[in-house]
């Protein structure tokens, strides 16, 4: 997957893997994160990383519910300097949630993906990402799962 730098307009190779144990003492360390990630240990978490300085610059937190077919994203952060308009990467959000997308498809849940986020990201994820609104959480499934896979994790 590609990683876009506004700055420069140049792509980078980005992976997304599992946190290593090593990692927990840099996130909670870095100042970079805003939500408190050790009470995430229990979940399956992932980071985000430039190939070329391993970088951490998003984590995602996932919950696989079978009984629903669905994978929820418990928890999704960018790293600071990575938010707003004058942030140094672009796309990485897009990546992670495009990750869960294909896990979702993976597991044959047709790529049902579910979040609730904080409200005033609501209409931000609808309008960026395609997400329709469940109650009072967010989703995606089918063909806009697909798409999403396509723009972050294969086209870039």
């Amino acid at each position: 997957m590609k990683i876009l730098e506004p700055a420069s307009g140049k792509y980078w190779e980005a992976a997304i893997a599992p946190v290593k144990p090593e990692d927990w003492i840099t996130i909670g360390q870095s100042g970079k994160f805003s939500f408190d990630w050790e009470e995430e240990k229990g979940s399956a978490v992932y980071t985000i990383r430039l190939i070329t300085n391993k970088e951490i610059l998003g984590l995602l937190s996932l919950e696989d519910i079978p009984a629903e077919l669905r994978i929820h994203i418990r928890l999704l952060e960018v790293n600071k300097a990575d938010r707003g308009k004058k942030r140094r990467y672009a796309n990485v959000a897009g990546c992670l949630i495009a990750f869960a997308c294909q896990m979702a498809f993976e597991k044959n849940y047709d790529g049902f993906v579910s979040l609730f986020p904080k409200s005033e990201l609501v209409e931000w994820y609808k309008t960026r990402y395609g997400l329709n609104s469940m109650g009072r959480n967010l989703y995606t499934e089918l063909e806009n799962s697909d798409r999403l896979i396509q723009k972050y994790l294969i086209d870039g």
